[in-house]
Parts: C-alpha cells; structure tokens; sequence
C-alpha cells in the first residue's frame, strides 16, 4: 500500500510517497520524494507494543500514524537537507 502526500518545504510544496516496506519485523514505512525512488525517512514500528500495532492496525492508518509522526519530527526536511535517511519509531 502506498499514500501519497504533500507536504511544505521551505515554501514549496512538494509530494511524497510513504509505503509499507515488505519484510521481516519491525514493520516499516519508508518515506521517499514522489518523483524518486530515494529514501529519505524511515518509520519502524519496534518494541512489543508498536509491532503489534502494526500488525492489527488498518495499513492506511499505519501509514498515515507514521507520516504525522515524520511530519511532527521534522525528519522530512532534515533529511532532505542533510542527504542522509533518518530513522524513528512509532
């Protein structure tokens, strides 16, 4: 599943994708520029109870859970200004 979103960034909005990343626990949203495949966030749902969120959660709300959580961290600006993929947990 993936969403896509807009989103300011230093007055100019710009769009993202964030999809689920398919794999092995933690469950994963990986956050990247619409118009690229680069990665720029990654959203992990670790311990106990963020891995079982993940897996009862409706994907769209796990997905949308792990864009505000990006979103209210900054991590989306950070990352494109610093080049480098940053991670949290939700």
């Amino acid at each position: 599943m993936i969403q896509t979103f807009e989103q300011s960034i230093d007055g100019h909005t710009m769009q993202f994708c964030a999809t689920i990343a398919d794999g092995d626990s933690p469950r994963r949203v990986i956050i990247s520029r619409a118009d690229s495949a680069e990665s720029l966030v990654i959203v992990e749902a670790s311990g106990i109870i963020g891995a079982i969120r993940a897996e009862v959660e409706v994907p769209a709300s796990f997905l949308a859970d792990a864009v505000r959580r990006a979103q209210e961290e900054g991590l989306i600006e950070r990352a494109l200004k610093s080049g480098e993929i940053l991670t949290t947990n939700l």
